[in-house]
């Protein structure tokens, strides 16, 4: 009787030291889960960020490739609607008559035209360095460049230097929006 008593204050004992074990292993896990992912300012566009993290890595990382895809893409594209035009629009509108043959075909080059001509000059104007040597007004030093930085004038990461007035720097045009851009 008295073995049996023990046994079960033995067993007791273990339960309670096997309880106490699994509620500080509790605790601990608990607070490790807050501790990585509970913040008290969290809010919906920070797990937004959170959650397109790597695809703001994967573009940063890939930016010098994804500008010159981009480019051929604006060319394909183009090629395409020009191929197109002539295959099937202008067939098309020689059975309904000459002028609105006429009308179609100096609108759609006038159009292509301008199209070109503005992507051209949106890729290769350039975005406008700070001027070198001496500077009227200098609000700090650029980091990167170590160069004197007038007002607004920021440094791009993917072309490597300071630009005036930088608005952001454009996947698909391979340029920055800045001091000179056509736009």
């Amino acid at each position: 009787m008295m073995q049996r008593f023990f046994c079960r204050c033995r067993y007791l004992c273990e339960c309670v030291r096997l309880r106490a074990r699994l509620k500080s292993k509790w605790e601990l896990a608990r607070l490790e889960f807050y501790s990585l992912f509970y913040n008290v300012f969290i809010d919906k566009s920070t797990m937004i960020d959170a959650a397109l993290e790597p695809i703001y890595w994967f573009v940063d990382t890939f930016a010098k490739y994804l500008g010159p895809a981009m480019v051929a893409l604006v060319i394909v594209l183009t090629l395409s609607v020009v191929v197109i035009f002539y295959i099937f629009i202008i067939p098309f509108t020689l059975l309904q008559g000459f002028y609105l043959t006429l009308f179609h075909l100096l609108f759609g080059h006038w159009l292509l035209i301008m199209i070109v001509f503005n992507y051209f000059m949106g890729v290769f104007t350039h975005p406008g360095r700070p001027p070198q040597g001496m500077l009227p007004e200098v609000v700090s030093m650029c980091k990167k460049c170590i160069a004197p930085k007038p007002p607004r004038t920021h440094h791009c990461s993917v072309c490597n230097m300071c630009v005036l007035k930088m608005d952001h720097h454009c996947r698909i045009i391979l340029q920055m929006f800045s001091l000179f851009s056509p736009y």
